[in-house]
């Protein structure tokens, strides 16, 4: 058969295919755009990497290990990048950290050590694990690995650094399983991790183990309402339904799902055929009970969980949710009377006294409502613990601090040595900056309870500083993950340094409200004295908030303040990257429709905002080229190639560009560099095989 020769069309169409699977194809469906390594011994790295992929040779490893070493001291030393240096040696000791005693890993975390030492980056837990992320997303398995089992080891965000590492094994071991020993690590740590719990369903049902997979995914989607894996999962469920149509579970839980979402049409429809194949199900009809109340069909709901009661007189909870559909339809006696019933079957549910102090509240004083709890009990007369165990309840469900307060006095005054009873009316007043009756309260406290430990602290607490004593329980409130209490401690604090917006800030960010999270850190930056890490953690809001112009524009702030802050740094060119191919895909589509100055407008731009980017570069000058511009475009591939000197297919590119200007000899030798660089496109590499013959005939 007669060999063809490449049109310019077909050529181009592998070019841009060969370059989209480089850039990790489309950026906008993409996860993370993947860097590709360069610098001497990337192509080895690649390769041996590839191998260890496939299984871990003790004689692989030893290459990859000293090719690693050799390579944090070509960029140490020819680059003077300190931080692929740091990183080269990262993804060494991953490997070499199997046998700490052995003098090698020693040698060479001792390098490592001195490297951060002396190039002044921040090593301390928090940023190890910054960059220890960043490293994942510029797809630096192996270094990325090293650092988040150190950072497990310590005890540092466990549950975090094992998922990631299961990401991690996802990509680096061929049997995909090897990474739910880490998924199950994450959520022993912290059993509501959705997402570690959706990933293991996945890893499961991508092994056949549909059964064990299912009761994974049922908890991730009980446990979220991130979409992406509501999505997930009901493609997941209606996959199932269709195997095991007689399956009341699945129809429950592709329900939940829908349920989540808002669809509730669609949810009624499913819990109705769970109920039908699973009549018995007291717990499936609560939730379409809970259902109908959501979608304030209260009658419907109210039948539902009268049919549930016929059977089941002592579920708590079904005569709870029934109460909450009596009271929507205005029968508060109906509704007191089931809560009453709870509270004769259960005489401490929380559940029921809350719901009585609800239909009460703002209409009768405390007395009445905590007369109608046991109308039956004549004996029953108040404690002190149990008015401190009921202004708990209301202080935890961050309910009228004025009758919490009322209840913790009548502890008190009932018991005086009930030392709960003061230190969580201490907690009230502190946060509602009530400072000299949080200072009386406890000074009582002290002469009542002078041995008790926690009183005896907080008693010489208060002799502190007042902003001092304020931080101190803020951070008291951060450490229980309290946020919104920690932001009212924070606001009482005057005057506010810049550190204390960045913690009011931070707590923001923790509760997802990100408007105010963006307001607090550019509080703290209007303060004196700039701080690299509060535009990094800006620009982590931004991300949050899907703008990625927006962070990557306070990255490079937080670089500029600090030029060692690694982890904004690598953050900042995972962002360019994303960014650039964002650019060069619109740039791609107008130059498929030939639309080619649209496209050429889109290319100056990336150059102008990323002039040290090489595919930048080179994408231009195939657009260029498309425009018959051949000199401009071959300057920009000799650009591309000069910005990173591993960009093979710009050897080729320039090559095509000079035969199309008539310098057949300048063709023939960015052919002959293209073949030397062991390119990988087939159909690419016999067309330059076959040029350089036809032109080698001509000019040798």
């Amino acid at each position: 058969m007669e060999k063809r020769l490449l049109t310019p069309r077909i050529y181009t169409a592998i070019i841009f295919s060969a370059l989209f699977i480089q850039l990790g194809a489309n950026a906008r469906q993409a996860v993370s755009v993947c860097p590709e390594k360069t610098g001497w011994g990337a192509d080895k790295i690649s390769a041996l990497e590839r191998q260890l992929r496939q299984c871990e040779d003790k004689n692989v490893i030893e290459q990859y290990i000293n090719t690693q070493k050799k390579r944090s001291t070509y960029f140490k030393i020819f680059k003077r990048d300190n931080i692929e240096a740091c990183d080269n040696l990262r993804a060494a000791l991953y490997f070499l950290k199997r046998d700490k005693n052995s003098s090698e890993y020693k040698k060479t975390l001792d390098k490592l050590n001195s490297l951060i030492t002396k190039s002044g980056f921040q090593n301390d837990d928090y940023n190890r694990l910054e960059v220890a992320k960043n490293l994942y997303l510029e797809c630096q398995w192996y270094a990325s690995a090293y650092e988040f089992e150190e950072l497990a080891e310590k005890g540092f965000e466990c549950a975090q650094c094992y998922e990631y590492l299961g990401d991690i094994e996802q990509k680096i071991n061929k049997d995909k399983t090897a990474s739910l020993e880490y998924y199950k690590k994450s959520i022993e740590i912290k059993p509501d991790n959705a997402s570690a719990l959706f990933k293991i369903a996945t890893v499961l049902y991508n092994t056949n183990r549909s059964d064990k997979a299912i009761e994974y995914y049922s908890r991730a989607i009980n446990l979220t309402d991130d979409p992406e894996i509501l999505k997930e999962g009901m493609v997941i469920f209606t996959r199932a339904i269709k195997s095991k149509p007689r399956n009341a579970n699945l129809y429950e839980i592709l329900g939940t799902t829908y349920e989540k979402t808002g669809d509730y049409k669609k949810t009624y429809e499913l819990y109705q055929r769970a109920i039908y194949l699973n009549p018995r199900d007291i717990f499936l009809k609560y939730r379409l009970g809970g259902l109908l109340y959501e979608t304030k069909q209260y009658p419907q709901a109210t039948r539902v969980y009268d049919n549930i009661l016929r059977d089941n007189l002592y579920e708590s909870q079904i005569r709870a949710g029934k109460a909450k559909s009596l009271l929507a339809l205005g029968q508060t006696n109906a509704a007191l009377k089931e809560y009453q019933i709870i509270l004769a079957i259960y005489p401490d549910s929380k559940q029921a006294k809350y719901g009585i102090y609800e239909i009460f509240k703002d209409k009768k004083d405390l007395d009445y409502i905590i007369s109608q709890f046991y109308p039956l009990n004549d004996k029953f007369k108040p404690t002190s613990e149990f008015y401190t165990e009921f202004a708990g309840l209301l202080t935890s469900l961050d309910k009228n601090n004025d009758d919490s307060i009322s209840l913790y006095k009548r502890a008190i005054e009932l018991n005086p040595k009930n030392a709960d009873a003061y230190l969580k009316l201490y907690e009230i007043y502190e946060l509602e900056a009530k400072d000299k009756l949080a200072f009386d309260l406890i000074k009582q406290a002290y002469k009542e309870l002078p041995d008790n430990e926690e009183i005896k602290k907080v008693f010489f607490y208060l002799n502190k500083d007042k902003g001092e004593k304020k931080d101190q329980l803020a951070l008291n409130y951060l450490k229980n993950e309290q946020w919104a209490h920690a932001i009212k401690m924070y606001q009482q604090i005057e005057p506010k340094t810049s550190q204390v917006y960045f913690a009011i800030a931070n707590c923001y960010k923790a509760l997802k409200n990100y408007p105010k999270a963006v307001e607090n850190y550019k509080k703290s930056l209007s303060m004196e004295g700039k701080h690299s890490d509060t535009y990094y953690s800006l620009a982590l809001t931004y991300l949050e908030q899907k703008s990625p112009k927006l962070a990557q524009s306070m990255l490079l702030k937080a670089i500029e303040e600090d030029p060692k802050n690694v982890k904004a740094i690598k953050l900042s060119n995972y962002l360019r990257g994303q960014i650039v191919t964002d650019l060069l895909n619109e740039a791609y589509n107008y130059y498929d429709k030939k639309q080619y100055e649209k496209a050429i407008n889109i290319a100056n731009e990336a150059a102008k905002r990323y002039p040290q980017d090489a595919q930048v570069y080179y994408y231009r000058g195939i657009i260029l080229e498309a425009m018959e511009l051949y000199q401009q475009a071959v300057k920009d591939y000799k650009t591309a190639i000069r910005l990173n000197r591993s960009f093979g297919l710009g050897y080729y590119s320039l090559a095509k560009a000079y035969e199309k200007m008539g310098s057949g000899r300048d063709a023939l030798e960015a052919y002959e560099k293209y073949l030397s660089g062991n390119p990988r496109e087939e159909e690419l590499i016999k067309e330059a095989e076959k040029k350089v013959i036809e032109l080698g005939e001509k000019y040798y």
